[in-house]
């Protein structure tokens, strides 16, 4: 296939619209899955994923989006209203955008739309509007959202309703583009597995796969009734109803467990391949129906002519991240490394940086314009005469003893049972850090609870080697206090 554009560059005031026009785009990634996702490999079947999630919008979706707006005409231009929760409606606001600068996209979803998918629609300048009842209302149900939002366009001269399950402009997207593309990349294919979610995809690519080349087996798969809905597919019951000839092309339609879809789509992104769990459902319905082919004896029927292959092709429709909470509600524990020092979650929540970190000269320099009661001492160290202020404004976190040796003349010691001259950086141990990290915090809250000081005053806090001071510094400021530590502590500055 010839190509306007192998560079990939867009340039210009359309660089946007040629962008998003996949005629103007090199064709997407096909790409055979390593034999590590293939059980079949030893009985000669090849699969291959169609990347999808590489059109500008991330996802299948993109393309009946297009088509739709692009059919539309002034329509396109009104305020756009499509009952959806994630790629199609995401891809309208992006498309509408681009095309006619329109921005007035609103998306009716399910009340019981988990809270990361809304997040992601309103990061993507889409007005989302919840409705209760059926999450997935039957397509032709007036009491649905669907036939509403239908009735409501019909009604209103302000209003366009793209309508993804009637609008054939959605199934002809893929004899438009999807379809040309896997016959050109692909010419010994023979079986095709998609989703039943709008049946956009299987319709129009199965078409036109049939068209061309009429052996190629076209199989769907849909949710398993009983099962929750997190991802495009749906019951076979939800669209059965769906107008779009979908039974003309398609051979056989699998039910799928959607936790073996959500496992599998993490093993294909794990393994480079990245993308969502109707990316794992077309890969289970497929397996499903070449294991069904296999143990009656009838995998061989599908082979090229040739060569004794199978050649099976899935679309990776969308990717994983906006059902990331979902993967961690349906699979196990077992499915994931343990994240190692969890503990650490529920402390040092503070900022750090390098600002509030100084040198002995910084500090002394700060004393300029700041009441730091500071002293360089010379090479008699000797017990310094204490601060009688009751402004607190340089603390020593050592050791008590090591206090009364030498110290800075007008700082005060708090210090910590869990510090000693030979204590690691709590930074190197995160039992040293969870220990520092308790008892500063009981320190700090007592000190400063006293009203014994004036929290204008900036703070300079010690310690041996400058670490436990940083995480004290932390601490302090989370808590509005102007503090600072000295970079390689007392030590640094007895230097």
């Amino acid at each position: 296939m010839a190509h306007p554009n192998m560079m990939n560059v867009y340039k210009g005031q359309n660089s946007m619209k040629q962008y998003f026009d996949p005629d103007y785009q090199p064709p997407l990634p096909l790409v055979e899955l390593p034999d590590i996702l293939n059980p079949f490999r030893e009985v000669g079947v090849r699969i291959y994923a169609k990347m999808m999630t590489a059109l500008p919008c991330q996802n299948v979706k993109a393309l009946p989006a297009l088509n739709m707006l692009q059919k539309a005409g002034p329509l396109a231009q009104r305020a756009i209203v499509e009952p959806s929760s994630g790629s199609t409606v995401t891809s309208m606001s992006l498309i509408s955008r681009v095309l006619h600068g329109n921005t007035d996209v609103h998306a009716y979803v399910s009340n019981k739309t988990e809270e990361s998918r809304l997040r992601t629609l309103q990061f993507f300048g889409l007005k989302v509007v919840l409705y209760g009842g059926p999450a997935q209302p039957e397509i032709s149900d007036p009491r649905g959202q669907i036939r509403k939002l239908a009735k409501m366009a019909e009604e209103s001269e302000d209003i366009y309703n793209p309508g993804q399950y009637e609008n054939m402009h959605n199934p002809e997207s893929h004899m438009r583009w999807t379809g040309p593309q896997l016959l050109a990349q692909l010419p010994e294919i023979n079986i095709f597995c998609a989703g039943m979610g709008s049946a956009g995809c299987i319709t129009g690519t199965g078409t036109f796969l049939k068209q061309k080349k009429p052996s190629v087996k076209i199989i769907g798969y849909c949710l398993q009734q009983g099962r929750r809905r997190n991802s495009g597919a749906r019951p076979f019951p939800l669209f059965d109803r769906i107008k779009f000839p979908w039974k003309e092309v398609t051979d056989e339609v699998k039910e799928v467990n959607s936790i073996e879809a959500y496992r599998l789509s993490m093993a294909m992104s794990r393994e480079g391949l990245i993308c969502g769990p109707s990316s794992g459902m077309a890969l289970k319905g497929l397996f499903e129906f070449l294991q069904d082919q296999k143990d009656s004896e009838r995998l061989a029927q599908y082979a090229e002519p040739g060569t004794g292959e199978i050649s099976c092709v899935i679309p990776c429709c969308d990717l994983p991240y906006q059902y990331m909470d979902t993967y961690f509600k349906k699979l196990g524990e077992e499915d994931f490394w343990p994240i190692s020092n969890l503990s650490l979650k529920e402390i040092d929540q503070g900022t750090y940086d390098p600002a509030w970190e100084l040198s002995k000269v910084e500090a002394i320099r700060l004393h300029n314009d700041k009441p730091f009661d500071v002293c360089q001492l010379g090479n008699d160290l000797r017990v310094c005469k204490e601060s009688t202020s009751s402004s607190i404004s340089l603390i020593d976190l050592r050791q008590n003893r090591d206090f009364k040796c030498s110290h800075i003349f007008g700082s005060r010691n708090l210090h910590l049972k869990s510090l000693d001259p030979n204590t690691p950086s709590p930074f190197d141990e995160v039992s040293i850090l969870e220990a520092q990290f308790r008892e500063l915090e009981d320190s700090i809250n007592e000190l400063f609870s006293t009203g014994q000081s004036r929290r204008a005053t900036p703070i300079l806090v010690l310690c041996y080697n400058g670490e436990t001071a940083r995480l004290a510094s932390s601490i302090m400021r989370q808590k509005g206090i102007e503090a600072y530590s000295l970079r390689g502590g007392f030590q640094a500055f007895v230097k």
